[in-house]
């Protein structure tokens, strides 16, 4: 039986990598802050703060994996203090958690590849910067260990528990019948499921590769329209879509979406050959629509986002 050490293993992301490599036989531990009770108990919680490297180095220094998966984002810090706190003795791979983010995408034709240009860019701004800066400090920390290094970078990602209100926030529309407002320009849109995440990382242990970066995600983009009109058949209900030119107006997409306008689409040619495996789009949209109608009373949505869309309706 492997060990594998799971960064932020309470978060959306992490949770499900953790539970999937539980659930596929791996010895699993988890780095947080606080004990969570959602884990499964068979799944070790490590406690400690990202921030306190003397914390980092308490807690891990003397535990050996053979694999670590970073899954945190806030800091491009926080590499250095795992990094300077990991016991990499039996270390054997190590995969980070990137973003499709790191691209340059205003400079870029998509779909990206994994050997296009990085940079800041307005959409991503400072989370993407972040990526790229822990993206740099693994590949020049690792160059000269004897552990593979691997880049994962996804574009959006849904499913199950999702804090981030994407799927959540068009199913309440959908089941209040409101109108749901699209950016005319209605862009690409690419997925993953977050429950592919343990699946692709499975298969990618068993290659041989010191150093590599692979992007993932669903082989097929959707354009927002498209991505609307599924979660309508999942939820069994149709609502008003409404194409709005909110550029002319002068108003953010954010201001009544949950996307930037752009087409985030990745090349995932690569990852596909070696784990073709992917959730289908309407199973793992139809699962988050189940969790949504058990936890829809313990989300808040963001109030300017559904007061600029009441007051759009009443035009």
């Amino acid at each position: 039986m492997k060990s594998v050490l799971v960064l932020s293993g309470s978060g959306f992301v992490g949770k499900h990598i953790a539970c999937g490599f539980k659930s596929l036989g791996y010895n699993v531990s988890v780095v947080n802050r606080k004990f969570s009770k959602e884990l499964d108990s068979d799944i070790r919680q490590i406690l400690a703060d990202r921030d306190n490297a003397e914390q980092m180095k308490t807690a891990l220094i003397d535990k050996n994996f053979d694999c670590v998966i970073d899954v945190s984002f806030k800091n491009s810090g926080w590499a250095e203090k795992l990094c300077g706190a990991l016991n990499l003795d039996t270390v054997k791979k190590f995969f980070f958690i990137s973003s499709s983010s790191v691209y340059d995408v205003e400079n870029l034709q998509p779909p990206f590849k994994e050997n296009d240009a990085l940079a800041e860019n307005r959409f991503w701004k400072e989370y993407g910067l972040e990526k790229i800066k822990s993206e740099n400090f693994y590949k020049n920390f690792f160059q000269n260990k004897d552990v593979d290094f691997i880049i994962l970078r996804p574009p959006y990602i849904y499913g199950v528990d999702n804090n981030v209100q994407r799927e959540s926030f068009i199913f309440k529309h959908i089941e209040e019948k409101q109108p749901i407002l699209i950016p005319s320009t209605n862009r690409l849109l690419q997925f993953i499921n977050v429950d592919d995440f343990a699946v692709i990382i499975d298969g990618l242990m068993k290659q041989q590769e010191k150093f590599c970066i692979y992007n993932v995600g669903d082989k097929v983009a959707v354009r927002g329209s498209e991505w609307v009109e599924t979660c309508e058949r999942v939820v069994g209900e149709k609502t008003k879509i409404v194409f709005y030119d909110n550029i002319a107006d002068g108003v953010n997409e954010r201001a009544f979406y949950p996307f930037y306008d752009y087409d985030n689409v990745l090349n995932v040619e690569k990852i596909k050959e070696v784990v073709s495996y992917e959730t289908d789009f309407y199973s793992g949209l139809k699962k988050s629509y189940e969790w949504y109608k058990r936890n829809k009373d313990k989300i808040i949505f963001k109030q300017t986002v559904e007061d600029f869309i009441v007051n759009f309706d009443k035009k």
